[in-house]
């Protein structure tokens, strides 16, 4: 039975490394993509009030739209990617995904139901699936271990920077818009601000598309020497051999960073509305507001935490992700408290989820770069993909939903949005505090016996 973890590495994994500077470039432009993603995933959130009126809708309702039919799909759909990203070309892959989720966005803008706009959700979800696990396999082909987790923070910048641009741009476009009225479209017909708004979001993806193609498909690194042979169905058996290798490290990371996922998106996809509703301020005044905080703090807080991985992994520490991830989570706890029990005002509210936000960012890029240090080339995508799989069916597709719950059928009274979100934080940052400290020793053992086993592979070769 062939061993996923022996065998000769194929010649390409002593290929030179890109130069830094095109190496960064390529960073750059997933970057990017990576904005635009979350741009037009999280756009719906500055829009809650507007499509609940017009569509006559709950917050259940609407916490299923900004949940399930994006984070579902999009979750499905990353293990047939997954096995496409770690054979064919990662480039090509990612610029038919732009595509795909830009139309799909315009289309949100078309829909007039309930029903139309979940299936429209669909496809962006389906859409932005290509984008990660390919993003995390190309990153990790052009840096060297010591410096792809501040390569992955910066990639991983940009969906903070997406979130806070969907609040920023979503308010002053909706703005704009409903200042225009109803607007006649050619073919289309008229279409409320909210619809418009979708429109004008999703189109200019179509350009970034283009852009993605000037990236080199990069020389892969760290392969076996027969996985260039190997069918799918073979390497999905040595990625299930590997995983139950390492079942209590993945099993720990993968949850805790699941968890941290779930939090951060029924954040992204409330606070807005919890600031209306809390404190009487406008939804654009506080969509402006909360995607200030999430711009500054959020971005920072994934830039901090790919530097301060760099850090720790330069003073001996090999767990060097997970240990920066936990310094961080143990006190999103009453950070969370203070922002939705304790602040008298928008102000204050807002002042007191900038630390949330920038503590809570920290882990964003680094569980990749922590998954990425111990699994072989061949098996990164997948890795990634089982990572997405449970975060956006867990994160994604119940964090949103679980805050509408609560005000819905648990509290019955929307305006206890700030008890809903502070349930979900303080009940759940904890836990995975917990869990990261718990995988820190597994961790350790697994990236000890995978270079083990890649520098026996190299002295057999």
């Amino acid at each position: 039975m062939h061993n996923p973890t022996s065998g000769a590495p194929s010649g390409q994994a002593e290929a030179p490394w890109p130069s830094p500077a095109y190496a960064w470039y390529v960073v750059g432009v997933l970057f990017a993509a990576s904005i635009v993603s979350f741009l037009d995933r999280q756009i719906i959130a500055i829009m809650v009030s507007d499509i609940k009126a017009d569509l006559s809708l709950s917050d259940f309702e609407i916490g299923l739209l900004q949940g399930p039919p994006f984070g579902i799909f999009y979750a499905l759909m990353s293990v047939p990617i997954a096995l496409t990203a770690d054979r064919f070309s990662r480039r090509n892959l990612i610029a038919v995904g732009i595509a795909f989720w830009s139309v799909a966005t315009a289309a949100c803008g078309l829909a007039g139901s309930f029903v139309q706009l979940f299936l429209a959700r669909i496809g962006v979800g389906v859409g932005e699936a290509t984008l990660t696990p390919s993003a995390y396999s190309i990153i990790s082909d052009y840096f060297p271990k010591s410096r792809l987790a501040l390569a992955m923070g910066v990639f991983t910048m940009g969906n903070l920077t997406g979130i806070g641009l969907a609040l920023l741009l979503g308010s002053a476009l909706l703005a704009a818009i409903r200042s225009l009225g109803a607007s006649d479209l050619w073919l289309v017909g008229t279409l409320r601000p909210w619809q418009l708004a979708f429109v004008c979001v999703g189109l200019p993806g179509l350009v970034l598309a283009l852009l993605t193609l000037t990236i080199r498909e990069p020389v892969r690194r760290g392969r076996m020497a027969d996985a260039a042979s190997t069918g799918s169905r073979a390497q999905l058996a040595a990625f299930g051999r590997f995983l139950l290798a390492h079942r209590r490290t993945f099993g720990l990371l993968i949850g805790s960073f699941t968890i941290l996922v779930m939090i951060a998106y029924a954040n992204f996809g409330w606070v807005v509305q919890y600031l209306v509703r809390a404190f009487g301020v406008h939804q654009t005044e506080a969509g402006a507001g909360y995607g200030v905080v999430v711009t500054i703090f959020g971005t920072a807080g994934a830039f901090f935490g790919g530097w301060l991985s760099g850090r720790l992994s330069l003073a001996g520490h090999t767990d060097a992700p997970l240990r920066a991830s936990l310094l961080c989570t143990a006190p999103l706890a009453p950070c969370a408290a203070l922002a939705f029990l304790a602040a008298p005002s928008e102000g204050w509210a807002l002042v007191a989820l900038a630390p949330c936000q920038f503590l809570g960012a920290v882990p964003a890029g680094l569980a990749g770069a922590a998954m990425l240090s111990i699994t072989p080339n061949e098996m990164r995508a997948k890795a990634a993909s089982l990572y997405l799989f449970c975060s956006s069916i867990v994160g994604i597709g119940l964090g949103t939903t679980l805050v509408g719950l609560l005000t819905t059928y648990v509290f019955r009274d929307e305006s206890m949005l700030g008890e809903a979100l502070a349930v979900l934080n303080c009940l759940g940052a904890p836990v995975a505090a917990v869990m990261i400290g718990r995988c820190l020793k597994h961790f350790r053992a697994s990236l000890a016996e995978v270079e083990a086993q890649t520098v026996r592979m190299m002295e057999a070769g």
